[in-house]
């Protein structure tokens, strides 16, 4: 603890060339994930199993849903409008109509 007191200035900040992580990451790391991704085929055919034969219908769901985007990735979200412009002055047009809502409840 006193270490860690005197990397610090008095605002609580490291001082310069003091590091809050001076022993950097730890080597292993890069095996937890080899280590994860050896379960690969497990937790496939779990996610498999729990989109067959699940009881509750919102865990066959996200199963399956995990399953088609490790398989095909997230659908892409396409946003369409009939404003002209850039994307983001579509997204003001939106957040200015979401304001006008509100104010209208």
């Amino acid at each position: 603890m006193q270490k860690l007191q005197l990397n610090r200035m008095k605002s609580g900040q490291f001082a310069p060339g003091q590091s809050g992580n001076p022993g950097g990451r730890p080597k292993d790391e890069h095996r937890v994930a080899e280590l994860a991704r050896s379960y690969t085929v497990e937790a496939i055919d779990t996610l498999v199993e729990l989109m067959r034969d699940g009881k509750d219908e919102r865990v066959r769901g996200t199963a399956a849903q995990a399953l088609l985007d490790r398989g095909w990735g997230k659908a892409k979200v396409e946003v369409v409008t009939d404003t002209e412009g850039s994307y983001l002055d579509v997204l003001r047009v939106v957040n200015e109509q979401l304001l006008l809502r509100r104010a209208d409840d």
